[in-house]
């Protein structure tokens, strides 16, 4: 069975959990590397990389942009870097992301700064789901720091046209509670090319912070420099980037939907690669689990939860790992008490405005839900999820994957779990949850 054959995809529960899982590698680090390695001098092998939607816009970008990509292997890419030196392939189009942000913020905030950049403009545009996400604040902090970018469509939106003479001064750049952690991560990307130090100021904080946290971490990897200098501020040093090999870890988003069926159906998961060692913030979400009532192990390299069915609604901010709110969200159906989950206002600006899309997806299966600004409050169904539900994934892939947890459900659109994990929907019919 293929999710991308289908329109459809009909599941019921797992019977008996007891299962040892390795998902593919993390969309964040596979792009991240990916750029990186294309940013860097010299040649590198990066293994262990999600092939899916988001990573092939990247690599297919990074191809045009003159970058020398060779696959050894389905996960395992040989790369010469450029040093900052990009080719635009001219006459063939603007650079397509997709709805890949990582791919869309990313490239046009290091193409702003490149130092060898192209003697022509660089467009960049992306599918209308990414064209309606925020790119203003990048757009002006990065116009302020002397790049030439203009918008081609609606303004402070893709698509755009990247000037041949853009660069980067360097200096103060603030943001004020950006609408996303991927501008934050964009703008230490592009700082590493400015023509002087820069400092990043964050006035109301940052969404999701472990993902700039994890962009410093791999930047340092090739040996960039940049560094928390208070809660609230980064200092990035240009730097000329090394290729080194690097490996991507197991995705720890897709972790959670195995890690949330045990401890929604009862039975053990262990995930392997993927422990308290990882750079990704929702590594913890076991921890999340925990609180609810599983039983966690964790070793630097494992995590292990093991569920007997039997859950409690909880309080908490989920501001460090957004995108553990939906998981959240649907073990909150089987839970004993209400649930209410904060801090994730970021959901409204991603595929779809999720904490909208959640709401009406609960609501159809017998949960109580408020819809607040930054979050939900979830009343369980007294007798459980209603059963045989059909749910609408809204082109969303944590959607759909997320909803996929309750068993008894029909899922809508399951190919779109192609941004990030392909094999989703075979991963549980070999878990017998495919009917």
């Amino acid at each position: 069975m293929s999710s991308n054959a289908v329109p459809t995809v009909r599941l019921r529960p797992p019977t008996h959990l007891d299962e040892r899982i390795r998902p593919p590698g993390s969309k964040s680090l596979t792009n991240r590397a990916l750029l990186l390695a294309a940013m860097a001098r010299g040649r590198c092998r990066l293994r262990g990389l999600l092939v899916a939607e988001d990573s092939r816009r990247m690599r297919s970008c990074l191809e045009r942009l003159g970058v020398w990509v060779v696959e050894v292997d389905d996960t395992t890419f040989d790369i010469e870097g450029r040093s900052g030196t990009f080719a635009a392939a001219s006459g063939s189009g603007p650079l397509f992301a997709g709805a890949a942000g990582t791919v869309a913020r990313f490239l046009t905030a290091v193409l702003a700064a490149a130092p060898g950049n192209t003697d022509v403009p660089i467009e960049v545009d992306a599918s209308p789901q990414m064209r309606d996400r925020p790119m203003g604040q990048l757009l002006d902090a990065l116009r302020e720091q002397g790049a030439t970018i203009r918008c081609l469509g609606e303004d402070a939106r893709l698509p755009v046209e990247i000037g041949a003479d853009s660069h980067l001064t360097g200096g103060e750049v603030v943001f004020s509670r950006p609408a996303s952690s991927q501008l934050v991560s964009a703008m230490v990307f592009a700082a590493n090319f400015s023509r002087g130090p820069t400092r990043i100021v964050l006035r109301e904080g940052t969404p999701a912070r472990p993902y700039v946290d994890m962009t410093i971490k791999v930047l340092e990897h090739f040996g960039g420099r940049a560094r928390w200098v208070a809660d609230d501020e980064i200092a990035v040093e240009p730097t000329a980037l090394t290729a080194r090999d690097y490996v991507v870890e197991p995705d720890a988003s897709s972790a959670s939907y195995f890690l949330g069926l045990a401890a929604i159906h009862g039975g053990d998961v262990t995930i392997e690669g993927l422990g308290n060692g990882s750079v990704q913030g929702d590594s913890h979400f076991c921890e999340v689990l925990e609180r609810m009532g599983a039983r966690i192990e964790q070793t630097s390299e494992v995590t292990r939860v093991h569920g007997d069915g039997r859950l409690t609604g909880i309080d908490i901010d989920l501001a460090d790992m957004p995108d553990m709110a939906l998981t959240l969200a649907v073990a909150a159906l089987f839970a004993e008490g209400p649930t209410t989950i904060r801090g994730v206002e970021i959901l409204r600006h991603h595929e779809t405005d999720r904490l909208a899309a959640a709401t009406t997806e609960l609501r159809k299966l017998g949960a109580t839900v408020e819809e607040r600004a930054d979050g939900l409050h979830i009343e369980p169904p007294a007798n459980g999820p209603n059963s045989g539900i059909s749910i609408d994934t809204y082109d969303d892939h944590r959607m759909a994957m997320a909803f996929s947890l309750i068993g008894d459900v029909e899922i809508r659109n399951p190919r779109c779990v192609a941004k990030t994990f392909p094999g989703y929907f075979d991963r549980l019919a070999k878990l017998g949850m495919v009917r």
